[in-house]
């Protein structure tokens, strides 16, 4: 039970079932890392990458699943929490569209992390699936341990009213664009509309050893507070990486014997009062080394091919999961999700969601759920005892101070009502200004704020002119492929001689995008005519997955020589598109045609489309002319 040996990785959850093809979804994070929300789409596509290094160092299997599914993900996450980016990336632009931030109504924070995905069979013959996983990990790249419940089942289609069981989700789904800063746009609203719609008509199973109760506890939103502990219960298991003393005092009224795992400064903090409820304090080991069979990590680390067969090392360290769990007599509750153990997550204005399962004791209760000393793969097995006669030190308040300073220029940046307008600067350069239309007066203090759009370098970062009731800062002659409505920003704030530093990215709205964009942000991808003639390949593989080929050249071998001729090539090109013309002219002919046209309008086409392609890709057009 939560053995460390039994893990699930987050991007193999994404994946559709056997025979299903991934509809539309959406995902809701408090940060987001635009790197690994890239690695997303691969997943939901069944592309097959073993890991999201695999997946970004081959940037046409990113570019083909943005291409499929980018416009039928959404992704919600709380505005100004978007880290920015260590490099530079085009595919960045095709995530536009996906991210949606919010606020959350009563001033805290967005703190959900749940993901619904909806998923259909090829011919739409069955009922949909849909799939919830329910996380207390955000949409990041970190590496510490979580917790993730994955819920699935079918949309009963017998049904008209939905069960009132689904509702609290069904709410929550429907209230997030209300929380939009910016006005969600027709797309988002109708596909939101249609999952909030179904999923009250979804009959979700719960895993093993869990009975058939589920309930949900969206709170923060209109109408919906947060759990309630109505029910008794003897022994209580907290696991949370943040806690607070007026939560725990609160809880621990009742039962006895409570265990309590979580980080050590969050332990430290805690009164001594508070520490002394429980009968046992555990802190992760970080120490722990594991090796796990048949796990890939969602993060490649390089192994050489003479060690493929080798047990791969999970290098976990720190707590993210929370976790309560409840027992009476017979029967443990777990509460699983994004709520720490804190008053603000449950009686404070934070927006948070939490799913209640239910089962026997001896099945799924908390000393099921530590496990035994003795087994390496038991949770206990890698935590540590909290010592109680740890050293308390003072903690000096003054970098608390100019945090709050930075993270008040953050909320005073993010009601600003920025927007971005580009105009021409000449033939193919343009100026990107950002104006701010509100007029509250920028908060009072020693700080200074930077911006930059994140298809620059930071050192090409500018003064926000925060005096400015308008113009805030603009850049000039930038290239069509530096256009981009995401804006770093960086407050370096200082109070009483500490300094503090926060960094985030805003998306904007934006303005004057010039049509052909798109085009040119195609064509700096696929830049030349190998990547050319490998996207094809990829455009013609199947929708329900597909390997990435190697290509092969004379001796069998790939290299990286990009001025081969097309008689050079060991690819049956012609043999795969005279399939596709046969098979479905409509969907991949199409496809490659508007790839075709859209490469066209790029100034480097003539580099990028062999000659030898356009006198194939002429029969082909003219044989599907004919079919018709």
């Amino acid at each position: 039970m939560l053995s460390p040996n039994d893990r699930k990785l987050f991007l193999n959850a994404l994946k559709p079932p056997e025979g299903y093809q991934f509809d539309r979804g959406l995902g809701t994070t408090f940060t987001l890392d635009l790197l690994t929300l890239l690695i997303a789409p691969v997943s939901l596509a069944l592309f097959d990458s073993g890991s999201a290094d695999e997946a970004l160092q081959d940037p046409l299997l990113t570019l083909e699943s943005l291409r499929r599914y980018a416009k039928r993900l959404l992704i919600f996450c709380s505005s100004g929490y978007i880290s920015i980016p260590k490099r530079v990336n085009y595919l960045f632009s095709y995530l536009e569209d996906m991210v949606v931030e919010l606020q959350a109504p009563k001033g805290g924070y967005f703190h959900p992390k749940i993901w619904l995905l909806r998923f259909i069979n090829e011919n739409e013959t069955d009922s949909p699936i849909y799939r919830l996983l329910c996380l207390s990990r955000n949409l990041t790249f970190d590496r510490s341990w979580d917790l993730m419940v994955q819920l699935e089942g079918e949309v009963a289609a017998h049904r008209k009213m939905g069960y009132s069981q689904n509702r609290p989700l069904s709410d929550f789904i429907q209230t997030l664009p209300e929380l939009a800063v910016q006005k969600a746009s027709t797309r988002v609203q109708e596909d939101i509309s249609l999952l909030a719609d179904e999923v009250r008509r979804v009959v979700f199973t719960t895993p093993d050893n869990f009975s058939g109760h589920i309930a949900y506890y969206p709170s923060g939103i209109p109408g919906y507070r947060s759990y309630r502990f109505k029910e008794p219960y003897r022994r209580m298991l907290v696991v949370s990486p943040f806690l607070t003393n007026g939560f725990l005092n609160e809880r621990t009224k009742q039962g006895q014997d409570h265990v309590l795992i979580s980080r050590l400064d969050s332990i430290d903090d805690l009164s001594h009062p508070c520490r002394k409820r429980f009968k046992e304090i555990y802190v992760l080991d970080d120490d722990t080394d594991m090796e796990i069979d048949d796990l890939a990590e969602e993060i490649s680390t390089n192994i050489d091919e003479t060690e493929a067969d080798r047990p791969k090392k999970i290098e976990l360290s720190g707590l993210h999961a929370k976790l309560l769990v409840l027992e009476d007599r017979n029967y443990a509750t777990w509460l699983i999700g994004s709520a720490n153990a804190t008053d603000a997550a449950f009686r404070g204005s934070n927006v948070e969601f939490m799913i209640e399962l239910k089962g026997r004791k001896n099945a799924i209760g908390i000393d099921k759920i530590l496990g035994d000393d003795e087994n390496k793969y038991s949770l206990r097995a890698i935590l540590n005892e909290y010592p109680q006669t740890r050293p308390q030190f003072s903690k000096d308040n003054s970098q608390a101070k100019s945090d709050e300073l930075a993270d008040h220029v953050r909320e005073w940046l993010i009601h600003s009502k920025m927007e971005i307008a580009v105009t021409p600067s000449g033939e193919d350069n343009f100026d990107l200004a950002i104006d701010r239309k509100s007029e509250a007066p920028p908060p009072d203090g020693a700080y200074q704020i930077y911006c930059w759009p994140i298809s620059l370098k930071p050192d090409q970062k500018q003064v926000v002119r925060i005096a400015n009731s308008v113009e805030i800062a603009k850049f000039g002659n930038l290239s069509i492929l530096s256009l981009t409505p995401f804006i770093a920003f960086e407050i370096e704030a200082e109070k009483d001689g500490v300094k503090a530093e926060i960094q985030f990215v805003l998306r904007l709205p934006i303005s004057g995008l010039p049509d052909r964009r798109d085009d040119y942000i195609f064509g700096a991808i696929i830049s030349n005519r190998m990547q050319f003639l490998r996207y094809l390949r990829l455009l013609l593989a199947g929708e329900y997955g597909f390997q990435l080929p190697e290509l092969t050249y004379g001796n069998g071998k790939c290299r990286q020589d990009f001025d081969l001729s097309w008689e050079d090539l060991d690819l049956p090109l012609l043999e795969e598109l005279v399939r596709a013309l046969s098979r479905s002219p409509k969907e991949k002919i199409d496809r490659i045609a508007k790839i075709v046209e859209q490469l066209e309008r790029t100034p480097d086409s003539k580099t990028i489309i062999p000659v030898e392609f356009n006198l194939l890709w002429e029969a082909i057009i003219k044989a599907r002319s004919d079919i018709e």
